[in-house]
């Protein structure tokens, strides 16, 4: 592998020990994938953020960037926590888990990582740019990267995206080379396609059947960020899905020559009620409405107010929203969140239901739109999931 002198005396230890160690494991990723050389990074999104995930495990790597003092060298973003670092105790976090969570995220914080907590830092003002390469590691956030921005990212692991924020620099393969992001597989889509649920269908149906295969999908109408979050965090994690193109949508579908795509296959309304029927284990007796997986945007929350209007909330049942805190916060959203929490909807920041103890400890029927939650939940030993649309959701819980 090509190094320039700059590399190469970070790998030698001439910036210091936790330096060197940090560009050791971007260059042996590199090696095993035949890299070339490093590029730079314009920012990198870091996961392994949730003590529930990471345990104490993660206090050992802390000590070695301690020990070299280091800092990040781009704009960096963390993934969601365990807990909603303000509404902790009501969600029933004990206070060992919040204490072990506040201190990973005052570590992050010191090395000069912005504690944003979400998933969808497109959302709050960090959107990548055509062609920029990034080393950003939470899937859903990866594919969109890659999909509906038109940067160049692969699915880092969390210890390799703080290693590529420190050096700068992350290994050239992968989503990184033109070469790699062509599509394999031309999907039509024939069903009907519309609700931010059926777009979530749609990914997991295309990562179930046909795994990390780029897909050129045709016949879709519309393509907002909202529909492409659902898209993307559905197929990362049923297929683990780096990149998809959208005829006519997407930035880099007019530069694909189709003439080279020679599977194809299409998505139909059989499928997509397949995918539905397949997560629907009941309806009866939901504890639990899980809503924002990945996080839910501003025009989530002000759709689900909507389709609240006048009704209320049937008294057996919780509904949590999952967001960033500073979309929640957003003079625009204040009054939103406001009216919903007087009704009994919850929102929550910092956390999702993925990845807190708060949901799988606690909820066995839960009610989501979304295929990635539900792919994960269903995971449990005692949780039932039942996928299913905003609107009927609203419907179910509701009176």
């Amino acid at each position: 592998m090509y190094l320039t002198k700059e590399q190469e005396a970070m790998l030698s230890g001439e910036k210091g020990e936790t330096m060197a160690k940090c560009i050791q494991l971007t260059v042996k990723i590199g090696e095993i994938y035949d890299a070339k050389n490093l590029i730079p990074i314009k920012s990198a999104q870091i996961a392994g953020v949730s003590y529930y995930t990471v345990g104490d495990a993660i206090f050992s790597f802390f000590k070695l960037l301690s020990e070299g003092n280091v800092k990040v060298r781009v704009p960096s973003w963390l993934n969601p926590a365990g807990m909603d670092t303000e509404k902790w105790k009501e969600m029933c976090i004990d206070a060992d888990f919040a204490d072990k969570q506040f201190q990973i995220i005052q570590k992050y914080r010191s090395i000069g990582v912005e504690t944003t907590l979400t998933c969808t830092p497109y959302l709050i003002g960090h959107k990548p740019s055509y062609g920029d390469h990034l080393a950003w590691s939470e899937s859903s956030a990866v594919t969109m990267a890659n999909s509906f921005f038109g940067a160049r990212t692969n699915r880092e692991g969390g210890p390799s995206s703080l290693a590529a924020a420190i050096v700068g620099y992350t290994a050239n393969y992968g989503m990184h080379l033109t070469i790699n992001r062509q599509p394999t597989i031309l999907v039509n889509v024939k069903a009907d396609i519309t609700s931010l649920s059926d777009f979530s269908a749609l990914g997991y149906w295309y990562g179930e059947n046909y795994q990390s295969k780029i897909p050129y999908f045709t016949k879709i109408s519309g393509l907002d960020v909202d529909h492409a979050k659902m898209l993307s965090s559905a197929m990362a994690s049923s297929g683990s899905v780096p990149l998809f193109h959208i005829q006519g949508l997407t930035p880099e579908a007019n530069n694909i020559d189709l003439a080279e795509v020679d599977e194809k296959v299409s998505f139909t309304n059989d499928d997509l009620k397949q995918i539905y029927e397949h997560f629907n284990q009941s309806i009866k007796n939901p504890e639990l409405v899980a809503i924002g997986c990945p996080h839910a945007s501003f025009d989530d929350i002000k759709t689900i107010n909507k389709l609240l209007k006048n009704r209320n909330l049937l008294d057996e049942v919780e509904f949590w929203i999952f967001s960033s805190r500073k979309v929640a916060n957003e003079e625009k959203a204040k009054s939103i969140v406001l009216n919903l929490e007087s009704k009994g909807i919850r929102v929550y920041t910092d956390t999702c239901m993925v990845v807190s103890p708060a949901v799988r400890n606690r909820f066995n029927n839960i009610l989501t739109n979304s295929a990635k939650a539900a792919f994960y939940l269903i995971k449990g030993e005692k949780t039932n999931v039942n996928f299913l649309s905003l609107e009927e959701i609203m419907e179910l819980v509701t009176n």
